[in-house]
């Protein structure tokens, strides 16, 4: 296993969980694309669209998980 948490895939991640709970949790995969990486830079305009359209779905789909 790595030493990093950041190093894990979903995979690794449920595996950890199950093994720790005993159970296999339900699990979903939210990704969300990066578009630049250069050091000490923010979030780019489109990367910042992405985040809020991700945040949108998820936010409706935990509603409708719900009720």
């Amino acid at each position: 296993m790595p030493a990093l948490s950041h190093a894990l895939g979903p995979a690794q991640v449920l595996a950890v969980a199950a093994g720790l709970t005993g159970k296999r949790p339900k699990a979903r995969l939210l990704a969300v694309r990066g578009h630049s990486f250069a050091v000490g830079e923010g979030l780019t305009a489109r990367a910042e669209r992405d985040l809020a359209a991700a945040l949108e779905f998820l936010v409706s789909f935990l509603k409708e998980a719900r009720s």
